[in-house]
């Protein structure tokens, strides 16, 4: 077995619908929901990029490609069977930015995960927020959350609390 598909495997357990606790998966839902706009229950490549511009982090259709591949809809269930960095960030980013500036700063961050995961000590969330925050200006912009969401440290800490 090859090393990425290992590196499958794990992430696969952590996204996986019947091991997620139920807040996680709530919060997860609701962002699903808020960015499927025509209410269809299928989240497009135009719902995403459409999103995405909104929060001035424009995404063109050969970066989404390379992102997603050919995915151009996916239904709440296979957002999470299938492992996409870029739309796990879309998602996390469109329920924890509560301010909605576009970023994500350390208290909507620690927000986010303690909602949906119990028991993450502040000292470990802040250490994981301050590794994803690649320009240090205290917020977590999307390429930074897909950056974090894509890192083997992440899913290392996921595994913990999940």
């Amino acid at each position: 077995m090859c090393i990425r598909d290992r590196y499958q495997r794990r992430v696969h357990g952590i996204l996986d619908m019947e091991k997620a606790p139920p807040k996680l998966l709530a919060l997860i839902k609701k962002g699903f929901d808020s960015l499927d706009t025509n209410e269809d229950k299928l989240l497009t490549k135009t719902e995403i990029q459409k999103y995405c511009a909104s929060i001035h982090c424009a995404i063109t259709d050969e970066q989404y490609k390379g992102y997603m591949g050919d995915v151009t809809s996916m239904t709440f269930e296979d957002v999470m069977k299938e492992f996409k960095p870029f739309l796990q960030a879309v998602l996390i980013m469109r329920v924890a930015d509560s301010d909605k500036d576009g970023k994500i700063s350390f208290e909507e961050f620690k927000g986010f995960v303690t909602a949906g995961i119990e028991g993450v000590p502040e000292e470990v969330l802040k250490k994981r927020f301050d590794e994803c925050d690649a320009n240090k200006d205290g917020k977590l912009d999307l390429f930074e959350c897909i950056e974090g969401c894509s890192h083997q440290q992440w899913l290392q800490f996921t595994k913990l609390f999940i």
